[in-house]
C-alpha cells in the first residue's frame, strides 16, 4: 500500500484540512483541538445546512464555506478532510477524499457495513492517503489507568470483563434526530456506543475475539427503526467479555468490572476501585465517563496519534486494525440477532493494513 517503507509522503506543515459536517462533535469537539496545533489549521469546511455554515464562518474567521463535498475537493489545496457527518456518509466521502489523494480524520464508526471498510482497503492499496478514525474513549483517563493495572499485573490475566452503558432515550446519543433513521445512523446503539465500547474490550482483554452472541431489542415507537437496547457477549481464547448497551436508562452512567485471577477492577463513572488480595484501593476522576458527550479532553491525545500515523505506517496500522475489528464485531453482531442470540464465529483475518509493498 502506498510507498510501503514504513514511513509516509512527508507533507509541509501546516498540514490543510477541512471539516466535512460542521455539527456539534465538529464545533465542540474537533474544532478547538486543531486550533491548538500548530502543525495543522482548518481552511476550509463543508456542510449542506446553511444554519451550519454560518456558524462555521463564525466559528473560523476566514474559512471558506462549501454546501457540496466534491466540488470542495476539487476547489480546495487540502492535505486532509476530517469527517463529522452521519454514519451513512463516512464510507463514500472517506473513498472519495482518498481517491483525491487525501488523509481522511474520520469520526466513528468509519463504516456501518463491514464490506464499506473492504472497498475502503482496497482503494487505500493504491494511494498514499490513510484513514484514520477517531477512537477517543481509549484516553479516558479511567481506562487508561484500567489498562496501566492491568499491564502491571495488579489483577492477574484478565477472565472477564462486564461493561454497561446506561442512556435515556434524548441524552444527546439516544433515539432522536437523525439518530432514529437506520438510513442515515447505520443502526442504533450498537453504532453509536457498542463501536466504542469493542475497541476498550479489545484493548483490555488483549486477545482476538473467537465467537459472539448478540441480542437486540428495539423500542415500541415507530417513529424509532434502529435498535436501543443490546446485550452482547463475546468470547475469547482465555476470557469472555459482555456489553451491555441501553437507551433506557432513567439517567446517564457508565460502570463496569474487569476480573483477573488476582483480582478485579471496578469501574464506577468517575472512579475505580481495585480489590486485591483482600485489599482495595481506590482512584477518583476529575470527569464522568457519563458526563458529556464531546470530551474534549480525549481529543488531544487522537490528535497526536494521527501526527505519528500520518509519519509512520506502523502507527497507522493499529488504528485501522482497530477499526476493522469494530467494524468486523458489529457486522456479526447485526448477524447474530437474525437468528436471536446465536454463537456466531469470529473470521480471524483482519487486514493489517500494510500488504507488504
Amino acid at each position: 500500500m502506498g510507498n510501503g517503507n514504513g514511513k509516509l509522503k512527508k507533507i509541509k506543515k501546516p498540514l490543510r484540512g477541512a471539516i466535512v459536517g460542521f455539527g456539534n462533535v465538529a464545533h465542540y469537539a474537533h474544532l478547538p483541538v486543531w486550533k491548538e496545533f500548530d502543525d495543522f489549521e482548518i481552511t476550509a469546511v463543508a456542510d449542506c445546512n446553511d444554519g451550519r455554515c454560518s456558524v462555521a464562518k463564525e466559528a473560523i474567521p476566514g474559512v471558506r464555506v462549501y454546501k457540496d463535498f466534491m466540488e470542495m475537493l476539487q476547489r480546495e489545496d487540502l492535505d486532509f478532510v476530517d469527517i463529522c457527518t452521519p454514519p451513512k456518509y463516512h464510507a463514500e466521502m472517506v473513498k472519495m477524499a482518498c481517491m483525491a489523494g487525501k488523509h481522511v480524520f474520520c469520526e466513528k464508526p468509519l463504516t456501518t457495513r463491514w464490506e464499506e471498510l473492504e472497498d475502503i482497503y482496497r482503494i487505500l492499496e493504491k494511494s498514499d492517503s490513510i484513514v484514520f478514525t477517531v477512537n477517543n474513549w481509549k484516553y479516558a483517563p479511567i481506562f487508561a489507568k484500567a489498562r496501566e493495572l492491568i499491564r502491571k499485573g495488579t489483577i492477574g490475566p484478565v477472565k472477564e470483563v462486564k461493561i454497561f452503558v446506561l442512556r435515556p432515550s434524548k441524552s444527546g446519543g439516544g433515539c432522536f434526530d437523525w439518530r432514529k433513521d437506520p438510513e442515515i445512523a447505520g443502526g442504533g446503539i450498537l453504532i453509536d456506543h457498542g463501536w466504542h465500547n469493542l475497541y476498550l474490550v479489545l484493548s483490555l482483554v488483549g486477545e482476538n475475539p473467537c465467537s459472539l452472541r448478540a441480542r437486540l431489542d428495539f423500542p415500541d415507537d415507530s417513529r424509532c427503526g434502529v435498535e436501543d437496547n443490546v446485550k452482547l457477549c463475546i468470547d475469547f481464547p482465555n476470557s469472555e467479555a459482555k456489553l451491555y448497551l441501553t437507551w433506557r436508562a432513567k439517567k446517564r452512567r457508565n460502570v463496569g468490572t474487569i476480573v483477573g485471577e488476582k483480582g478485579s477492577i471496578l469501574i464506577k463513572d468517575d472512579h475505580l476501585i481495585v480489590k486485591n488480595n483482600g485489599n482495595s484501593e481506590r482512584f477518583d476522576f476529575g470527569e464522568a465517563l457519563s458526563g458529556g458527550s464531546h470530551h474534549l479532553e480525549w481529543m488531544y491525545p487522537v490528535v497526536e496519534e494521527f501526527k505519528a500515523a500520518l509519519e509512520n505506517r506502523e502507527e497507522w496500522t493499529k488504528n485501522f486494525t482497530e477499526a476493522q475489528w469494530c467494524a468486523r464485531l458489529i457486522n456479526l453482531a447485526y448477524t447474530s440477532y437474525k437468528s436471536p442470540y446465536k454463537r456466531v464465529e469470529v473470521p480471524q483475518e483482519i487486514t493489517t493494513g500494510d500488504n507488504g509493498k
